[in-house]
């Protein structure tokens, strides 16, 4: 029978008191406790400690909960004891994406992708695939560019890639529409 000694104390999220018996670092700046409740009365009686649900473990949970399960899960415990910590704690990756892309909702429909995906700190394609996934294709109506606000961004002196992001098009389009805005000019 192993032997765990008791090697300190540590209140867990609901506020309980729980006796460590193991302390594993983790490469994210705080460590996973294992233990036993201290109501045990020291009576440690065999098996493994199990993980304690640190307010630091729920916070690094709560700041990355949108990143992905390799990321989530890259602590030095077992990936089904990490699950059911998760979900005592009330973490659903699911359900935390969907809330993330719900409550920004506006942004992914209003905002060019490059610039929403900077705003919110997501990858641009992931940023894009979420919109063409939650939103549809989105196309601008036929002869957007010859408002007189666009066509005076297209006409005026800034760069390509200034005009784009104006605009929120690429800078090869930003050509393309420049190049047209010109001819029109012109005949």
């Amino acid at each position: 029978m192993l032997k765990f000694p008791i090697c300190g104390q540590v209140i867990d999220v609901n506020g309980d008191l729980w006796d460590v018996r193991d302390v594993r670092d983790t490469k994210y700046g705080f460590d996973l406790h294992f233990g036993t409740p201290a109501n045990d009365h020291g009576a440690f009686r065999g098996g493994m400690p199990r993980l304690i649900a640190t307010r630091s473990l729920r916070t690094f949970w709560e700041v990355n909960r949108t990143k992905g399960h390799g990321f989530l899960f890259d602590l030095p415990a077992g990936r089904t004891t990490l699950k059911r910590i998760r979900k005592r704690l009330g973490f659903n990756y699911n359900d935390d994406v969907t809330e993330f892309w719900t409550e920004r909702i506006e942004d992914l429909e209003s905002l060019p992708v490059r610039e929403f995906a900077e705003m919110h700190g997501v990858v641009k394609k992931v940023a894009f695939e979420r919109r063409l996934k939650m939103v549809g294709k989105r196309a601008r109506e036929i002869g957007w560019w010859r408002k007189p606000r666009v066509r005076k961004i297209l006409l005026s002196d800034v760069t390509l890639s200034e005009a784009g992001r104006k605009l929120g098009i690429s800078t090869s389009q930003s050509k393309r529409l420049r190049d047209r805005a010109k001819q029109d000019l012109n005949q």
